[in-house]
């Protein structure tokens, strides 16, 4: 049987990305990371099984998160992209305006969305990985990206956004 510390060394580099795209800034995402490893190594009783150790780990991550987030309550809105000294480009603009309306998205929306359509989970391991009804993944997904799409392309008539 594996420990949970070799579970965390297998997992680490997506866990990294999970905690950047949570935290939005490198420096926060590698403290979240410590933290959250501290947790899991501290931690008695653990899942053997792979993928629910994976699972396990996610969700240590997230809610470290949510617990710095509530202690905290101050929200960091930096710019994430660097501004080109020669003109603008249609897919600089593109991806801008995705990333703004991705950061408007409140958390559980964030994370179902950063599970399914960054990390390329399906519903079902998204499911697991947050500890949230499959059911649950997909109206959230289904209402992110109707605000997202909403955000980028501006309201057309008749439609509104809750």
């Amino acid at each position: 049987m594996r420990s949970i510390g070799q579970h965390l060394v297998d997992a680490w580099p997506r866990l990294y990305r999970y905690a950047l795209t949570l935290t939005r800034e490198p420096d926060a995402a590698r403290d979240l990371m410590q933290q959250s490893a501290l947790k899991a190594l501290s931690t008695r009783t653990t899942p053997r099984e792979p993928r629910a150790a994976r699972a396990y780990l996610f969700q240590i991550v997230r809610h470290a998160w949510i617990d710095r987030i509530r202690r905290s309550r101050i929200r960091n809105e930096d710019d994430l992209l660097d501004w080109p000294d020669e003109g603008f480009d249609d897919r600089l603009i593109e991806a801008i305006a995705v990333r703004q309306a991705f950061t408007a998205l409140n958390a559980p929306c964030r994370s179902v969305v950063t599970c399914v359509d960054v990390e390329g989970l399906s519903y079902q391991e998204t499911a697991e990985r947050l500890g949230i009804p499959i059911g649950t993944v997909m109206s959230r997904l289904h209402r992110a990206r109707r605000i997202m799409l909403h955000r980028i392309a501006g309201p057309s008539e008749g439609s509104e956004v809750s």
